[in-house]
């Protein structure tokens, strides 16, 4: 079968049952979907858009992938990637990450078929999202930054910090939090790991 993912091309002639996240994770080596919950979808830390939806990967089959366009956080492009970031890092609303590139790729495809989202819009959207760290007040202000910049096709300038005690400062590596760069457990590759 063939599908795009991340704007390239790809082909793929394993199992059809084979979960989308074992696929990106395992294969293409994408580990911004998490895997908290697989395979109940009960967290959607696994979330990418597939055909501009919202789908949670540990439940979506390879077959429904064929002709289709998957995105995950490496494929938004560096204007949403910076506004997502920067919108959460400046309201608070990432504290371990684990669960946040679902939640951005949730609210992203929220935008794209809702520009101006009610933060009611969001929250309903947000109901297949567990967060045990923020609490979902930090996260939806966050997801109303980034809508709201990404409207008006504005920046959201990264927080500044003076370093003061005393002072708010950035949370250190939320913008790798925030679109799944950051390494956790299940994440790391080694040469001849085994798994």
């Amino acid at each position: 079968m063939k599908f795009t993912l991340n704007g390239q091309p790809m082909e793929f002639d394993g199992d059809p049952d084979l979960p989308l996240m074992n696929y990106l994770r395992e294969q293409a080596g994408i580990l911004s979907p998490k895997d908290g919950c697989a395979p109940q979808a009960a967290c959607g830390c696994c979330a990418v858009q597939l055909n501009d939806k919202a789908v949670l990967s540990c439940v979506t089959k390879m077959s429904r992938v064929a002709d289709s366009n998957v995105v995950t956080t490496e494929g938004l492009g560096e204007y949403r990637q910076d506004v997502f970031a920067n919108a959460f890092v400046a309201c608070g609303g990432v504290q371990c990450g684990f669960c946040i590139p679902g939640i951005v790729m949730q609210s992203n495809a929220l935008i794209n078929s809702n520009p101006e989202p009610s933060r009611d819009d969001i929250e309903k959207a947000l109901t297949p999202h567990l967060c045990r760290c923020t609490g979902y007040k930090k996260i939806v202000d966050s997801v109303v930054m980034a809508a709201d910049a990404i409207r008006k096709e504005e920046t959201i300038e990264p927080p500044k910090s003076d370093g003061k005690v005393g002072s708010r400062q950035p949370k250190y590596h939320a913008r790798d939090l925030v679109l799944g760069q950051h390494k956790y457990v299940d994440d790391i590759r080694l040469p001849g790991m085994k798994f």
